[in-house]
């Protein structure tokens, strides 16, 4: 993809021719995976062979490579498999997240003490925010974003903060890449990209649970560019018992994430 700027400060994209390949092994392989992902509890060999269309046969010599290779894991010596945590692993082996993860979780550790809130990290990874790292409030009564989730930029308080403080190019990458039915209209973008930036956070109802305020802010590495979004979504309870209120739980998130920007540059 090929981005041009406009005078009016907008950026544009357009195609880039790219080759396609085909490699059908890899592909059925990939299939599989993704398959299994959205299933926790497991799928039997005929399962997976009649959502793929696949036959058993094949199905089977694909998933037996796969589990020696230490990816899925058949139940019990059972005709069901599901995903090991090894991609999981690979994931965070990747230099940029671990070292991310390992400087935030004291931080973040910290901040949910000291509010009784749980927060989380996001980084952006195709046409979404996906949440890196996450910690769990001591309080008995928590609200909490499971570690591995997706958010939609438009629609999440992580997704504007790492929209909105991406350079042009960035931005327009990460626009482009969108699932398709989420592109945001014309004008819409810009004013949210405006309003956080001047705020230098984002602040938010969450537009999933009624009840919780997103507080979030921008996580920069040491040349200033945006590595995640640092985020807590407040819950209030009726009877008064949280910690801190929400004024004070925004003013150390705002630190937390300054905290983990200056040992970013360390």
């Amino acid at each position: 993809m090929r981005y041009s700027n406009t005078k009016s400060g907008n950026v544009t994209a357009t195609p880039a021719r790219r080759k396609t390949y085909s490699a059908p092994a890899l592909e059925k392989g990939l299939s599989m995976l993704e398959l299994l992902a959205d299933e926790p509890a497991g799928l039997k060999l005929s399962d997976i062979a009649r959502r793929l269309d696949r036959s058993v046969g094949e199905i089977f010599r694909m998933l037996a490579v796969l589990e020696q290779r230490g990816y899925v894991t058949s139940l019990n010596g059972t005709d069901t498999y599901r995903l090991t945590l090894k991609m999981f692993d690979l994931s965070h082996r990747y230099p940029p997240v671990k070292r991310l993860t390992s400087i935030a979780a004291p931080v973040m550790a910290q901040l949910a003490f000291g509010t009784g809130q749980s927060c989380h990290l996001s980084i952006y990874y195709e046409g979404k925010g996906h949440v890196v790292a996450q910690q769990d409030a001591s309080s008995e009564r928590i609200f909490s974003v499971r570690l591995g989730a997706q958010a939609p930029l438009l629609d999440s308080c992580s997704g504007h903060v790492l929209l909105a403080f991406a350079d042009d190019e960035m931005r327009a990458r990460m626009i482009a890449e969108l699932p398709d039915g989420e592109r945001p209209r014309t004008s819409e973008l810009p004013r949210l990209v405006s309003k956080v930036r001047k705020q230098g956070f984002e602040r938010v109802a969450s537009r999933q649970i009624h009840g919780v305020e997103d507080i979030g802010f921008p996580v920069f590495d040491y040349t200033g560019v945006i590595v995640a979004a640092l985020v807590m979504p407040f819950v209030s309870y009726l009877d008064g018992s949280h910690p801190v209120a929400i004024d004070e739980a925004f003013l150390r998130v705002k630190a937390a994430a300054e905290t983990i920007s200056s040992s970013m540059g360390i």
